[in-house]
C-alpha cells in the first residue's frame, strides 16, 4: 500500500524544527490591539530611581500638558479593553489609536486596581473579531515562543517575538505588587505597557508591564491568572 506524501511544511511542524510562522497570528489579532495616548495637565507621582520600572510614566512640567503612552487590547466580547493602570492613572483624557481609524477615539476607565496595575477601559468602537482571550498560567512553559504586540515609542502595531525566559517572578515597585510575573526576552520598550504577550495558540499569557533599565532582553508581564482574577473583580462592579 502506497504511503501518503507528506509536505516539507508538515514535516517541520511535526518534528518541531524551523521557526514558527508568526504572520497568521499577527494578521488575526492586530485589530484587537491599540495604542493609548494619555494627556495629563498636572504633575504626577514618579516611581523614583529604581532598577525596574513601568516604562511609560513621564514626569510633566507643572501646569503644562504631557503625553503618556501605552498599549491596550480588547479581551471581552462587550469590547472592554485591558491595559496597565500606570498608563492611564492621573490622565485627563485617554485617547485610543484604533487600527484602521485615522482619528483617535476617546476612552473611559470603567474600573482599576492600582495595587496590581490593571485597568479596564471602554470606548465607542466596533468590537474586533476575533478578540484576544486570556489564557491560563499553567499552560505557560519556559522556553516557549511568545509574541508581543504594542506601541513602543508610539509606533503602533509593532510586533516582536521571543521566548518565556522564566515564570513566577515576584516584584514590588513603589506601592504596586506584581506577583508571578512572566519574564520574557521579546523586545519591549516605553509604550509597550498594557500590550498582550501571546503564545502560538493565540492566547494572552501575560500583559507587558515592566522592563529592566540596566539590561537588554529582560521584560516582565503580568501573568494570565492574575489578569483573570483582577479583571473578574473589576467587571463585577461595571454596569
Amino acid at each position: 500500500m502506497k504511503k501518503p506524501q507528506t509536505s516539507a511544511r508538515t514535516k517541520r511542524a511535526s518534528t518541531g524544527t524551523g521557526l514558527p510562522n508568526f504572520v497568521a497570528l499577527v494578521q488575526r489579532y492586530k485589530k484587537a490591539v491599540m495604542g493609548i495616548e494619555v494627556v495629563q495637565t498636572m504633575p504626577v507621582r514618579g516611581f523614583g530611581s529604581r532598577p525596574l520600572l513601568p516604562w511609560d510614566r513621564s514626569q510633566p512640567r507643572s501646569g503644562r500638558p504631557a503625553m503618556n503612552i501605552g498599549t491596550g487590547f480588547v479581551f471581552h466580547p462587550k469590547g472592554y479593553i485591558l491595559t496597565n493602570e500606570h498608563v492611564v492613572s492621573d490622565g485627563d483624557r485617554i485617547m485610543l489609536r484604533v487600527f484602521g481609524k485615522k482619528e483617535p477615539v476617546e476612552a473611559q476607565v470603567v474600573g482599576r486596581n492600582r495595587t496590581h496595575d490593571i485597568a479596564v477601559l471602554r470606548a465607542d468602537i466596533p468590537v474586533p473579531s476575533p478578540i484576544l482571550r486570556i489564557g491560563q498560567s499553567k499552560d505557560v512553559h519556559v522556553g516557549e515562543w511568545v509574541l508581543a504586540i504594542g506601541s513602543p515609542l508610539g509606533l503602533d502595531n509593532t510586533v516582536t517575538v521571543g521566548i518565556v525566559s522564566a515564570k513566577n517572578r515576584p516584584l514590588q515597585i513603589g506601592d504596586r505588587d506584581y506577583p508571578n510575573l512572566i519574564q520574557t526576552d521579546a523586545a519591549i520598550n516605553r509604550g509597550n505597557s498594557g500590550g498582550p504577550l501571546i503564545n502560538l495558540r493565540g492566547e494572552v499569557v501575560g500583559m507587558n508591564t515592566a522592563v529592566s533599565q540596566s539590561s537588554q532582553g529582560i521584560g516582565f508581564a503580568i501573568s494570565a491568572d492574575i489578569l483573570k482574577k483582577e479583571v473578574d473583580q473589576i467587571l463585577k462592579h461595571v454596569t
